[in-house]
């Protein structure tokens, strides 16, 4: 497999620097026919050793010097240039990657770098399907780089970022960026390079979901926090009193607006950065602008008997050990409330549930969602259902 590897790549690398080797091979070429009319007695061996000016020729005149002259540069050019470029190429494998991604063909593409893209990532690797990935932010994809995938570093709304993921050949786009203008710009450019591939793109606002889905764009626009909270609905609706939602982003802030509409509830969401949200304030939801890690931080805001509930909604992974810490101390000091962590990485599930607590993952959601939408010949299906159809 690793020979294999070497040799496709070996392939692309002659691919991206075939218009040299054309040129040299066309001028090695005139000057063997030109030998051959100039020398008609010589034999094959010894027109081909004139034409590589490993001999000379004396009747040549200054066809001969010109061309003796010339092709050593154009192979010293060509051949050394070759050599040098893949040397470089080895300290630089970003550009390595890049012409990885520019040849792919019936493939997948991911724009943007997160949980959910990873699973979509490794389900391509578990399903032996090519990818490329588009992602700005070098430092996330480092890991990919470095074992060799197709990975374009750089602004994905720029087209020719989009030419090198090669989007016209594209099979399908999972567009997993949380950025509206990613979002709009990308699939506009992707639906000009390719009319057909269908288009899955992250999408908070409705009112761009609705742009999305109108032809000529015809893309599947999804909302994650809508799909995590279809999955939450029942366990937030099976209990009474009190709630803390803590967390900065649209699910968080779903969480919370949905608590605030059941009759006889009320919740307090703890959010470090925004200072409303994309809903409707009401007088149940009380917004608290404190980066709360600590049992205390609560305890301020609310009689924590009077809670039944926990959402920790964070999603950095620096903020995993806060989680792990809130989780515990809720389970010491107060057993009756039930906590809800949310967590990406399966792994880590064993150790919140030390503590009694009940993860959740809108990716997990999301990408299950989307593996009921995508197409027959879509890389993520799951594998049995890929070799039934």
């Amino acid at each position: 497999m690793h020979i294999l590897s070497k040799l496709i790549d070996l392939e692309l690398k002659f691919k991206h620097y075939r218009i040299p080797f054309f040129i040299l091979f066309f001028f090695w070429l005139l000057g063997f026919i030109s030998y051959s009319i100039i020398e008609p007695g010589k034999s094959i061996w010894e027109l081909f050793l004139l034409s590589i000016t490993v001999r000379s020729c004396p009747t040549g005149g200054d066809f001969n010097n010109f061309y003796s002259l010339v092709f050593p540069i154009l192979i010293e050019v060509v051949i050394f240039g070759f050599i040098i470029g893949e040397l470089l190429e080895k300290y630089n494998p970003i550009v390595t990657s890049r012409i990885l991604a520019k040849h792919r063909k019936n493939h997948t593409v991911i724009i943007g770098y997160t949980h959910l893209a990873l699973r979509i990532i490794n389900a391509c690797i578990e399903n032996h399907n090519q990818f490329a990935i588009l992602e700005d932010n070098q430092e996330s994809v480092e890991d990919l780089i470095s074992s060799g995938e197709a990975v374009v570093v750089g602004d994905p709304t720029q087209e020719s970022n989009l030419i090198f993921g090669n989007l016209k050949k594209a099979k399908e786009v999972f567009i997993c960026a949380d950025d509206v203008r990613t979002a709009i710009l990308c699939t506009e450019k992707i639906r000009k390079l390719n009319p057909f591939c269908p288009i899955y793109v992250r999408a908070f606002e409705e009112h761009v979901q609705e742009y999305l889905r109108q032809p000529p764009l015809s893309a599947y626009a999804f909302s994650m926090s809508q799909i995590a909270i279809e999955k939450l609905d029942e366990i937030i609706e099976s209990e009474s009193g009190k709630a803390i939602v803590i967390g900065r982003d649209h699910l968080a802030h779903r969480i919370a607006y949905d608590i605030s509409t059941q009759k006889g509830r009320e919740v307090y969401l703890f959010d470090d950065e925004n200072y409303g949200i994309e809903f409707m304030v009401n007088k149940k939801l009380h917004m608290v602008h404190k980066f709360a890690c600590y049992i205390s931080d609560f305890q301020e805001k609310m009689n924590l008997d009077e809670v039944t509930q926990v959402f920790i909604c964070w999603v950095r992974e620096s903020e995993f050990d806060e989680a792990i810490y809130l989780a515990s101390k809720f389970f010491l000091l107060y057993p009756h409330i039930k906590v809800y962590v949310r967590v990406a990485d399966e792994e880590l599930i064993d150790l919140v549930q030390k503590y009694n607590a009940t993860t959740f993952s809108s990716s997990l959601y999301t990408f299950e969602k989307l593996q009921k939408k995508v197409t027959r010949q879509s890389s993520i299906l799951p594998p049995k259902t890929s070799l039934k159809k």
